[in-house]
């Protein structure tokens, strides 16, 4: 799996880039501010559509774009299982219609500008999509001195990470998902008009309560099988360098979930209707949310179910989050990504591509060693530092090495 090629237009940095990428690794080395992270931005965009810096996709269209209304569009040329799909997104503020042909008009004042509001398009093949329909078309596993959140930062990261990788290789998880989702917002709306009016009849929740079982019973199970496969990976890492304790990633449900099994092997996609796992995580969440009704009226808001569950990483047992150093944080992170790359192998038959955004410079030597290995034995990889002299001179004779200037790429 991997990009040929990358086209932009008013994306972040960049009024216009186009370039083909080769197989095996790639480094781009360039002065901070270069748009070195914009680019391994766009090629993230691209796989989960989504940007892995930015909540707000309106940040993602370049300030001086010239256009009113003003957009951004992202074109990747990919191949998977051998075969060529091209995958372009466009970001566009409402009312625009930017097409290939008719990019837009009218240019606008020359101070930065930021649309009020943006909207997402996607496009395989030249056919427009949901933008769901875009993952798994290329699946990418990205990395940057950030990711150390993934282990230090609040369980909504780490529920994310989870969400990220499982929606690139499972459709039923991303429909559960979102549906779930959708059932939350209802639940917790209902939630706040039967505290605000306590003569409404409590039944009121019964419909929703049953959607989020559901839909959320999907959600943990594949989160559960996910996880063991991940923990199957981190086993065989030994830390990612010598002496580093070993890894390990401890699902934490905000339900009672200590009678359900998880089944041994690959990670299957998909469910079947009367799933053993499926059932009797649905089993133990609507018990959950019937107990917990009392305190979610009180609050306002649903207490248990998926988007309350949490990852423990643990490093020799011990929690990372609350007794990791810096380092050990970021050597666990790492570590995660690297079984989060396992899984995608494993599922697809493909590795994905790694997006390593100016990851050398937060590493030591041993570590450096390990990631340049990594990079060097996958697919693809798109690598980014400061400097060249960063990277070892193995790694820079085995890259297609280049540097950033003036928004173009020069060999290098």
């Amino acid at each position: 799996m991997r990009l040929r090629h990358l086209a932009l237009a008013h994306f972040r940095r960049f009024a216009a880039f186009d370039h083909a990428f080769a197989p095996g690794p790639t480094i781009i080395w360039g002065d901070n501010g270069a748009g070195k992270s914009n680019l391994v931005e766009a090629a993230y965009l691209l796989a989960t559509s989504r940007s892995p810096y930015s909540s707000s996709e309106r940040d993602l269209i370049a300030w001086d774009c010239p256009h009113r209304p003003a957009f951004a569009r992202t074109i990747g040329d990919c191949e998977s299982h051998s075969r060529p799909v091209r995958i372009e997104i466009r970001l566009v503020e409402p009312g625009g219609n930017h097409s290939l042909a008719d990019p837009g008009a009218a240019p606008g004042p020359d101070e930065p500008y930021h649309p009020p509001s943006v909207r997402r398009r996607a496009l395989i093949d030249g056919q427009p999509k949901a933008i769901g329909e875009i993952l798994g078309h290329l699946n990418a596993v990205h990395f940057s001195p950030e990711e150390v959140e993934l282990v230090a930062g609040p369980g909504e990261r780490r529920r994310r990470f989870l969400d990220i990788a499982l929606s690139q290789l499972d459709r039923a998880y991303v429909r559960s998902l979102r549906r779930f989702q959708r059932a939350i917002v209802q639940r917790n709306a209902m939630l706040r008009r039967l505290r605000d009016d306590p003569a409404l009849p409590r039944t009121q929740l019964d419909p929703w309560d049953a959607e989020a079982v559901a839909h959320g019973a999907v959600v943990i199970a594949c989160r559960l099988r996910a996880v063991s496969r991940l923990n199957e990976a981190l086993a065989s890492l030994d830390g990612t360098a010598p002496g580093a304790a070993p890894i390990r990633a401890d699902y934490v449900p905000s339900v009672d979930l200590r009678a359900i099994n998880v089944p041994d092997g690959p990670y299957i996609r998909g469910w079947d209707e009367g799933d053993p796992q499926v059932v009797a995580v649905a089993s133990a969440m609507a018990r959950a949310m019937t107990a917990s009704r009392g305190r979610d009226l009180g609050a306002g808001t649903t207490l248990v179910g998926p988007h309350r569950d949490d990852l423990v990483v643990r490093a020799a047992g011990i929690d990372q989050r609350l007794y990791g150093s810096r380092g050990q944080q970021r050597t666990a992170a790492l570590a995660m990504k690297v079984a989060e790359a396992h899984l995608m192998a494993e599922v697809t038959g493909e590795k994905p591509v790694l997006l390593l955004d100016d990851v050398m410079s937060e590493l030591d030597p041993g570590r450096r060693q390990f990631v340049e290995a990594l990079a060097i034995d996958t697919d693809q990889a798109i690598v980014t530092g400061t400097e060249a002299a960063v990277f070892s001179d193995r790694f820079r004779g085995a890259a297609s090495t280049y540097r950033l200037q003036h928004g173009n790429l020069v060999r290098a």
